[in-house]
């Protein structure tokens, strides 16, 4: 039995992005999961999830990430609030760093909800929804 808060859920996700986010996601995803992202189609299922993490990986080439936490808040313990930047890496030595607040939803020690707020413009929205 997972006797981590939601919070810290949500902390040890971000915290994993430093390994990569595929390695992440595939831990902290449900099978039932579904990722929201300002401006582009909601993955449903840790299936699409994954498919959408790689593809991320694929086209952007920033495979690691940073969580500059700005503010958490929870409502009871099953939703987490975030203010954050994101800083984004990968292995050519391109960096991305990006303003959001993203809201968590867990059930059963896994991120059932995933949705982050931000300007999509700053991430080419194009190349995800071309590809």
């Amino acid at each position: 039995m997972n006797t981590m808060t939601s919070k810290e859920v949500v902390q040890a996700f971000f915290k994993d992005w430093e390994k990569g986010f595929i390695p992440a996601f595939e831990r902290w995803i449900h099978p039932d999961g579904i990722w929201q992202n300002t401006g582009l189609p909601d993955q449903q299922g840790k299936e699409a999830v994954m498919n959408w993490v790689k593809k991320y990986n694929d086209i952007v080439k920033m495979t690691f990430g940073r969580v500059e936490m700005i503010s958490i808040a929870c409502d009871g313990d099953h939703k987490v609030l975030t203010e954050r930047i994101d800083h984004l890496w990968g292995d050519s030595g391109q960096t991305h760093s990006a303003k959001i607040m993203g809201t968590f939803e867990i059930k059963d020690g896994l991120i059932i909800r995933y949705s982050d707020y931000f300007d999509v413009s700053a991430f080419n929205p194009d190349a995800f929804i071309k590809n």
